[in-house]
């Protein structure tokens, strides 16, 4: 084992700090006997000239590197550990191999630190598991543990209690000396960061012009971090914000005051894309603070979740109400009306800040109504999945469009089709149709009938019709929106192709799968090359042909594109996206159908468990995830579990979507196929007529559908005798 015949500790978290440390050195027996003066030049010279190995500890290097480079002895026998929340402490003596980061503390090692601090059994299962939600909220920070566990310790609450006292006192608990825990460090959590903010602040008042630059910079993104998620913050933002809307020195004057705290992030180059020194140079100081911490492979930052706390904590009331409208601005102007395939990955990155910056620490704090920022946070919540939350936002911005521009101007309409498309999304298909219905009879006298926005509110009504089961209704105008689009935009613009691959849902689910299957392969071929293989519009397109191959018992080729699908939509939608957990399904259903029940089994209960979860339990698309794994279980000849599901589907559909909806009425047709095989014909019976008689006035009488359930009617018919 290496020894050290000497071991110096010095606290060097100030330059008077190191100073003293270095004076007390001067007392030491060995250091007296050899002369040393009681002054830090004279000890510096001493420990130099050592032949023997020594270890000088610097502890808490938190301050300016170049302060403490002026105390570092020199000599050949002398080692030097600095521990330090600053990476950039020792200079050119640090290498990445005499680097060691202290990694986050373990949960189960939290856990032991609060318990030991509180001077609670540590060996207690009951204390461990009240300790669980404390860690948890703490993020494992060992210094704020610590502190809890003395809070406990002297009587100011239980451990139960700690979680209420914390949530309604959190700044006071972090920041007021007397809870510093039971530690020799001898600082309140919040006051360490105040030390690194106090001397950020001092930088930006000081003479060097590029570090006050710099300063002041690290200031600015430190507090608009603060009202964005403390994790997964992209410089993409700042870039998107800059080059998609130019010139900020121009704003209205009106609002030039809400642009204020974020103007020095937004620089423009004289190309006209962003410039990012500014930035850049900020970013550098927050890292040699460690109030942030920067991914490896690119500019993407985050904050650790109590630094992100105090960040808000610190700022005044009026400085909150500030920072959080310029974040809401900074985060609005990244997001464009564009459809590429790196946009829509954009937007769903940016879902935990939109949501943080309205909902989050701020809570309390008025924002006042932007309609331009509304209707751009509801795009990106809306083509995410999160249908309600982009509902209220249209829907205020429907109701402030329409007192101030007018019910039928332009911008108005457009906010009542978004609306519209949410209640669609949720299954609210009444309140959608009579919205559309307004918004295409106003479009086509406002705007005229082959305008574009027109267009799109017929296809938006067709879809309505085409989820209401209204095949007809549908196709009437599908063709129409169709034929219109081709010849005014073009055969292969993307709003065309759109049209395209709505006649031919409605024809593959009128069973005409020929017709849809011609129509899909053209569609997706086009999309691949015209939008790139991996657009959100491609992806549908390949899941839609996928879904015709299903409906013609083409397994093998179906399964082909499901697969690939679901991996690309994880990729640019995410994972959660309820139109990837609606792919699950189709592969599952797929699987099924190959007699992969296993496999079918296992993917359906991880759609279900998502979209209940995602959606909530009675939106449309949860109803069918649960209605696959239904099917599953009969397959699998688990009818009790099977009956138990397809009931609970059924009633849902019946009271959501209407007794003689399609959806409905397959539900019905399924539960009829258990009774059957539970030999409970009457039941059966009295369900497949029903089935029967409601898809001949609804479907036709010719319709595949129909044809089944008359089948599936003569089978129960044929084993009554």
């Amino acid at each position: 084992m290496f020894r050290f015949w000497s071991i110096f500790w010095i606290d060097a978290t100030s330059a008077d700090t190191i100073e003293l440390s270095l004076q007390e050195i001067a007392n030491k027996p060995r250091a007296q006997a050899s002369g040393v003066e009681r002054s830090t030049e004279s000890v510096c010279q001493w420990l130099s000239s050592l032949e023997h190995n020594w270890l000088a500890i610097f502890d808490n290097a938190d301050c300016d590197p170049h302060v403490v480079a002026k105390y570092m002895p020199t000599g050949n026998q002398g080692n030097i550990l600095f521990t330090s929340r600053n990476p950039g402490i020792g200079g050119s003596n640090i290498t990445r191999e005499t680097n060691v980061n202290v990694e986050d503390m373990a949960e189960q090692e939290a856990i032991l630190l609060l318990l030991k601090s509180a001077w609670l059994d540590e060996s207690s299962p009951d204390m461990q598991q009240a300790a669980t939600p404390i860690v948890f909220a703490l993020c494992c920070f060992p210094l704020a543990l610590d502190q809890a566990g003395a809070a406990i310790r002297s009587g100011l609450c239980t451990i139960e209690g700690y979680l209420a006292m914390y949530s309604a006192h959190r700044q006071r608990l972090m920041g007021h000396s007397s809870y510093e825990g039971a530690s020799n460090y001898g600082r309140a959590v919040y006051v360490t960061w105040d030390l690194s903010f106090v001397a950020i602040e001092a930088r930006a008042t000081g003479f060097d012009l590029v570090a006050a630059d710099a300063a002041t910079s690290a200031i600015v993104i430190l507090q608009t971090f603060a009202f964005l998620h403390h994790s997964n913050i992209s410089d993409e933002i700042i870039k998107r914000a800059v080059e998609a809307h130019g010139d900020y020195n121009a704003v209205d004057p009106g609002r030039q005051a809400s642009y204020d705290p974020i103007l020095p992030l937004l620089q423009l180059g004289v190309d006209g894309s962003w410039d990012p020194l500014f930035f850049r140079e900020g970013i550098q100081v927050l890292l040699s603070f460690s109030l942030i911490r920067q991914s490896v492979t690119s500019h993407v930052y985050s904050i650790h979740p109590l630094v992100h706390f105090w960040s808000h904590d610190r700022m005044s009331q009026e400085e909150q109400q500030s920072r959080c409208i310029s974040a809401n601005i900074l985060l609005s102007l990244s997001i464009t009306f564009e459809y590429s395939k790196e946009d829509y990955a954009f937007r769903r990155n940016l879902i935990p800040h939109i949501k943080a910056s309205q909902n989050g620490v701020q809570t309390g704090i008025s924002i006042p109504y932007d309609d331009d920022q509304c209707s751009r946070f509801g795009l990106a919540l809306s083509e995410n999945g999160l249908w309600e939350d982009a509902e209220r936002l249209n829907i205020q911005v429907m109701e402030t469009r329409s007192r101030v521009l007018g019910a039928e101007h332009p911008h108005t309409l457009t906010s009542m089709g978004d609306l519209a498309s949410t209640y669609r999304h949720q299954g609210q298909w009444t309140e959608a149709e009579k919205l559309e219905d307004q918004v295409m009879e106003a479009s086509s006298r406002v705007l005229g009938a082959e305008h574009p926005h027109t267009l799109t509110s017929m296809a938006n009504l067709a879809s309505t019709y085409h989820n209401q089961g209204r095949w007809t209704e549908a196709e009437k105008l599908d063709v129409q929106v169709m034929v219109t689009r081709s010849r005014v935009l073009g055969a292969e613009h993307p709003d065309t192709l759109t049209s395209i691959a709505n006649l031919a849902s409605t024809y593959r689910h009128r069973g005409r799968w020929t017709e849809a299957e011609k129509l899909e392969v053209q569609v997706m071929e086009t999309s691949s090359r015209v939008l790139g293989a991996e657009h959100p519009d491609t992806l549908t397109s390949m899941g839609n042909l996928a879904s015709t191959y299903h409906n013609q018992r083409r397994w093998t080729e179906a399964e082909k594109l499901e697969v690939q699908v679901i991996e690309a939509m994880s990729r640019v939608l995410g994972a959660g996206h309820p139109y990837t957990l609606t792919s699950m399904g189709n592969l599952a259903s797929t699987y099924r159908n190959q007699g992969q029940l296993t496999e079918a089994e296992k993917l359906e209960v991880q759609a279900m468990e998502a979209m209940s979860r995602v959606l909530g339990a009675g939106h449309p698309y949860t109803l069918a995830s649960i209605a696959n794994l239904a099917s599953t279980y009969r397959h699998q000849g688990q009818w009790t579990e099977a009956e138990k599901l397809e009931v609970q589907v059924m009633e849902a559909r019946s009271r959501v979507l209407g007794a003689e909806h399609p959806h409905t009425l397959t539900s019905m047709g399924n539960l009829a196929l258990i009774f059957k095989n539970q030999e409970r014909w009457t039941e059966a019976e009295k369900l497949q007529v029903q089935v029967m008689e409601a898809r001949s006035r609804v479907l036709g009488v010719e319709h595949p559908a129909t044809l089944k359930s008359m089948a599936h009617l003569a089978s129960i018919h044929w084993n009554q005798e």
